[in-house]
């Protein structure tokens, strides 16, 4: 009765995990907050147009990679794989930028597709230069949850919370160290933070 009773505790405490990660993955994170940014500054067209280039395509991405066998899961957890992603989300993220100045969207959404391409360029440069698997869902939690408190209410800092849950379950599914997921989230952090700071 006592290993039935442990085996159910392991067993609740990996779907928690597995729950934590699938709904804090980037791709999930970024549609969320590009609509709550769109709405929150009266532009919710924006908010779609950017939530496409920052979740939708880069999962499109990520499915064809899988379908080609290049990619092995959706997290894509082996270091090998990201380099030349990262490459091709920088594109896709930049392309969106370019769009977004030249239809002159509001300020405040290109600082934000500003500060996510700033962060994902310096996750790239952590992930290609130093060969380290710095966590992607760390650094999109805490990057979004600074730049809702500063675009829209400081009251988003609440939120800051779910980091370290999203944290929490990438180390325990083996997926990054603890290290990888607190270099992610301040990475994540400073470098959207300051971005849409100077841009808004």
């Amino acid at each position: 009765m006592t290993d039935l009773g442990v085996q159910d505790r392991r067993t609740v405490i990996d779907v928690t995990a597995r729950a934590l990660t699938e709904v804090g993955a980037p791709w999930v994170v970024n549609i969320v907050a590009s609509m709550i940014m769109g709405v929150a500054v009266g532009a919710p067209g924006w908010g779609v147009f950017v939530a496409v280039c920052a979740g939708v395509v880069p999962m499109g991405v990520i499915l064809a990679g899988m379908r080609r066998a290049r990619i092995g899961d959706h997290h894509v957890t082996r270091i090998d794989e990201r380099h030349l992603l990262m490459v091709v989300l920088l594109v896709v993220v930049l392309g969106g930028l370019v769009v977004q100045i030249v239809a002159h969207a509001p300020i405040e959404m290109i600082a934000f597709m500003s500060a996510g391409l700033v962060a994902l360029l310096v996750a790239a440069v952590i992930t290609s230069l130093f060969h380290w698997k710095v966590s992607v869902h760390t650094g999109v939690s805490a990057g979004v949850t600074v730049v809702l408190a500063l675009a829209v209410s400081p009251w988003w800092l609440l939120t800051l919370v779910l980091t370290p849950l999203i944290g929490w379950s990438r180390v325990h599914l083996g997926d990054h160290t603890r290290g990888q997921v607190v270099v992610g989230a301040l990475a994540g952090a400073l470098a959207a933070g300051l971005t849409y700071a100077s841009i808004a």
